[in-house]
């Protein structure tokens, strides 16, 4: 009888359209991995070590992060973080070419900082748009779809309409 009720309670949710991606449904340990498994894919930098295969092992628990890094970008701990790497980059650049006369600086720090941050944002909503395409099913495509609406650069709204095609698949 439990079982049947446990049938039935997954029958009901299922055609209510709940959401099966309840984090109760990991321990967590699971979830510290599924996390691991997005970020390492969201910052890789060749991508050539099979990240995004690692992603998509986890299948449809790797969809609320990825719906989140869709919607939020970075955390704001990892823009921080990022933008005084930035900053520290900058003023490296500084000193290079003062010994360096080949190198021109044509931007000033914040222009440099405000550029590399958006990139970086941009490519996190790019790589999650990617991931989210690959796992493919409902949920990743209404978030895509979600993403489609909101205004963000030109080049990630290309990769969100591409992702939005090929989930559909």
């Amino acid at each position: 009888m439990k079982y049947f009720n446990i049938v039935l309670a997954a029958v009901a949710m299922s055609m209510l359209g709940a959401s099966t991606f309840a984090a109760t449904e990991l321990t967590p340990e699971q979830s510290l991995e599924v996390r691991k498994a997005v970020v390492t894919w969201l910052e890789c930098e060749e991508c050539t070590e099979g990240e995004l295969e690692r992603l998509l092992r986890y299948g449809e628990f790797a969809v609320p992060t990825l719906a989140a890094v869709l919607e939020r970008g970075p955390s704001p701990a990892n823009l921080e973080k990022y933008r005084l790497h930035l900053e520290s980059s900058y003023r490296n650049l500084v000193e290079y070419s003062r010994t360096h006369e080949e190198v021109k600086l044509e931007q000033s720090e914040e222009e440099y900082v405000k550029q590399y941050l958006e990139n970086y944002q941009a490519n996190y909503a790019v790589r999650a748009a990617q991931a989210l395409a690959k796992l493919g099913g409902a949920e990743p495509r209404r978030t895509l779809e979600l993403a489609s609406k909101r205004k963000m650069r030109e080049d990630v709204n290309l990769v969100i309409q591409e992702s939005l095609k090929a989930v559909g698949r």
